[in-house]
């Protein structure tokens, strides 16, 4: 999941975070009751969170209900304890709605950031176009720099991608290293899964790099060419067995 989700979410949180204050105040100058109104801002922001971070729908369902339970939870609990130093007002309701609704936003967002990585979770072929073939769906191609020049880069000369003191890099067979200026996110979002695979947050293996993968305590560790010094190559728990269906299936 990328820096844009990021970015988005953490807005339509916001946003949201400030119709739930207005709604809350809405309704109580009015002598309203403001729980079913709140409630459905709660769906909608989760929702539509949901959407746009492309996770699957029993996912949105699950976390429509999770983060709403937990509102009514928390949402009760707040004003208990802002009520002895304010009082009992509409501000102290409004308060605690605006830091339950944040809250709430900030955990779904981070959440989401955990589980983008398992395909079980997180719909990666929401944007692909039935019928488009992988050169129309994937890049082919590579824009690095190399000082003051422009290196175009194919995908199939590119052995992996791996992330090192902040910064993300592409290797060659050739043993040529450049940097990407990308997230490690887009940049498995914009590669071919049948090609590559990402065994972890910092590593991004294409198949023909692999030369086996050792099994040590139940782990797999990914033995690769050409050698990538100090980056970690065991593959994410999570994520053993796609990574076995996807070696059988190649």
């Amino acid at each position: 999941m990328d820096a844009r989700f990021n970015k988005t979410a953490f807005w339509l949180v916001v946003i949201f975070t400030i119709l739930h204050v207005l709604t809350c105040l809405a309704c109580r100058s009015l002598g309203a009751e403001d729980t079913q109104a709140l409630t459905l801002l709660t769906l909608a922001m989760v929702f539509i969170v949901c959407t746009q971070g492309r996770f699957k729908i029993y996912v949105t369902l699950v976390a429509l209900v999770m983060v709403n339970v937990m509102a009514y939870l928390i949402g009760n609990a707040l004003p208990n304890l802002f009520t002895p130093w304010m009082g009992e007002t509409m501000w102290v309701h409004a308060i605690s709605t605006a830091i339950t609704t944040f809250v709430l936003g900030m955990i779904l967002i981070a959440a989401m950031q955990l589980l983008s990585e398992n395909p079980f979770f997180f719909n990666t072929e929401a944007n692909h176009p039935a019928g488009a073939t992988a050169e129309e769906l994937y890049r082919q191609r590579w824009v690095v720099r190399l000082g003051d020049r422009i290196v175009p880069v194919a995908t199939e000369r590119i052995a992996f991608f791996y992330s090192k003191d902040k910064s993300n890099y592409l290797l060659t067979f050739d043993g040529e290293r450049y940097i990407v200026d990308s997230t490690m996110d887009k940049i498995a979002e914009e590669l071919d899964p049948e090609r590559f695979f990402r065994i972890n947050r910092s590593c991004i293996l294409s198949l023909a790099s692999i030369d086996s993968a050792l099994v040590n305590a139940g782990r797999y560790t990914v033995e690769v060419h050409p050698k990538l010094p100090d980056i970690p190559t065991q593959v994410t728990r999570s994520r053993e067995e796609e990574f076995l269906r996807w070696l059988e299936k190649q």
